[in-house]
């Protein structure tokens, strides 16, 4: 399933969730067990990770965006259209955000938990972005990728595709957009 500026969240789309065991955020039962081993196996080669976030809501989303555009506005002097040119770079608007489906997470290194280019650095999100595959998630926002995504670089946004279409994709080099024809 594509979600991004160009193609909503279906409405007729349903999601089971599943809460994290430290209660900070919830995630989809279709790849509860997935990121639990992905992150199982990277604890056990000593990385500390955090899941910074998981499901939101049309709510949240459009509350986050919100915030987002009027810290805009308020401290660059952008335009509201500005504004929301800039800050769609980076934040969805409500019922295009992958966040919604359940299917994607933001996770940042226990001793970096800032969401910017240095978490790339990180020993957490190297082992990431290394093996994320085996355990079907893809980094959804490559560097050098955004004029076909949309959105800028997430060295931290992993989303949950499969374990066949995760594999096909990281080893590629491509994005989901590109994977599914939509490029």
């Amino acid at each position: 399933m594509l979600v991004n500026k160009d193609h909503a969240l279906p409405e007729d789309y349903e999601i089971q969730l599943y809460w994290l065991q430290n209660k900070s955020c919830a995630v989809s039962v279709e790849m509860y067990d997935a990121l639990k081993e992905m992150l199982t196996d990277g604890s056990t080669d000593g990385r500390e990770f955090v899941v910074a976030s998981g499901y939101r809501d049309t709510e949240y989303q459009k509350k986050l965006l919100e915030e987002d555009i009027e810290s805009s506005m308020a401290n660059e002097g952008l335009t509201y259209q500005q504004a929301y040119e800039k800050e769609t770079r980076e934040t969805m608007p409500p019922g295009y955000s992958e966040h919604e489906t359940g299917l994607a997470v933001d996770i940042v290194s226990l001793n970096y938990q800032i969401l910017d280019e240095q978490q790339e650095n990180t020993p957490e999100n190297r082992w990431l972005q290394e093996n994320c595959s085996r355990y079907g998630f893809i980094l959804r926002y490559p560097k050098g990728k955004g004029d076909i995504t949309g959105i800028d670089y997430e060295a931290w946004h992993f989303r949950y595709v499969g374990r066949e279409a995760a594999q096909e994709i990281m080893s590629r080099g491509i994005t989901l957009e590109e994977y599914l024809g939509e490029a």
